[in-house]
């Protein structure tokens, strides 16, 4: 199988819709939201482990993060009422990411998100938000996350404006 990795990053896209879909928080819910997480932890492994790393593969994986981010945001932004204050991080965070993407589109024409070890740090805290919000409560959730997303957008604006060629493999603005 030659396109395994990409095939099981492809299937985020189907989760995120069925996610749109479904009843909010609802079991078939949690099972497109559990599965559409462990499609992004298996796809990078699968490449790897066969040898299916590309710039393709890692575009779409890109792609297909933001997209499942984007269904979770859209059934949060309807069904979950987060203070005033996690809204305006969460736009500041976005405006953040924008203003690196368009940078990066402008210097290497290209989508440019990185795979640093913060965004996979804020990937991982934004599929475990649920259980984070049971244990600290909206207010504890929000903060962590929005700290940990908030530095992980400067760092890879930082990085995606001092990089001279793009590397999305990139694991930090220390190591890349």
């Amino acid at each position: 199988m030659k396109h395994l990795a990409n095939i099981i990053t492809s299937l985020r896209f189907v989760f995120a819709a069925f996610i749109l879909f479904a009843a909010p928080f609802s079991c078939f819910f949690w099972g497109m939201y559990l599965c559409g997480g462990m499609s992004d932890l298996l796809d990078g492994m699968v490449a790897r482990g066969m040898k299916q790393q590309n710039n393709v593969g890692a575009k779409l994986d890109s792609i297909a993060d933001v997209a499942f981010l984007l269904a979770i945001l859209t059934v949060g932004v309807k069904n979950v009422n987060f203070p005033t204050w996690v809204w305006a991080c969460a736009a500041g965070i976005m405006l953040i990411r924008l203003i690196a993407y368009g940078i990066g589109y402008h210097k290497y024409r290209t989508f440019s998100s990185l795979h640093t070890n913060m965004n996979k740090i804020t990937g991982v805290l934004l599929f475990a938000f649920p259980v984070f919000y049971v244990i600290f409560g909206r207010n504890g959730a929000g903060a962590i996350l929005c700290f940990i997303s908030f530095t992980s957008s400067v760092e890879e604006l930082l990085i995606t404006v001092k990089s001279k060629m793009l590397n999305r493999d990139c694991k930090s603005i220390f190591k890349c």
